[in-house]
């Protein structure tokens, strides 16, 4: 399906997609260990301006194996100023698994 929910008939997707920090979060939180683990909550809040664009999305084509080609795709941008949220910061979780076990 298309963004207008119509029917693609030759779909085109990503192989595999990189998200690659944007150059303008470069040094906008430091490098070091705080005391308190959820510092960096803070730390997004407080140093991450509204709007900022995070990440610049990759897609490679083919398996690499196969001459895929990465292009970039677009970007991961904020859309106003980071919130906390109840659920967010409490019920949220990622369970992170290698993709072989899925296979």
């Amino acid at each position: 399906m298309g963004e207008d929910g119509k029917n693609v008939a030759d779909p085109v997707f990503p192989f595999k997609m990189r998200f690659h920090p944007n150059k303008d979060t470069q040094g906008l939180i430091p490098n070091t260990r705080q005391d308190d683990d959820m510092a960096y909550i803070g730390q997004l809040e407080s140093m991450i301006p509204a709007d900022t664009i995070l990440y610049d999305v990759y897609g490679l084509d083919a398996p690499e194996a196969r001459g895929g080609v990465e292009h970039l795709m677009g970007t991961l941008q904020l859309d106003g100023k980071l919130t906390r949220s109840k659920w967010g910061d409490q019920e949220l979780f990622f369970r992170h698994q290698l993709s072989r076990d899925d296979m």
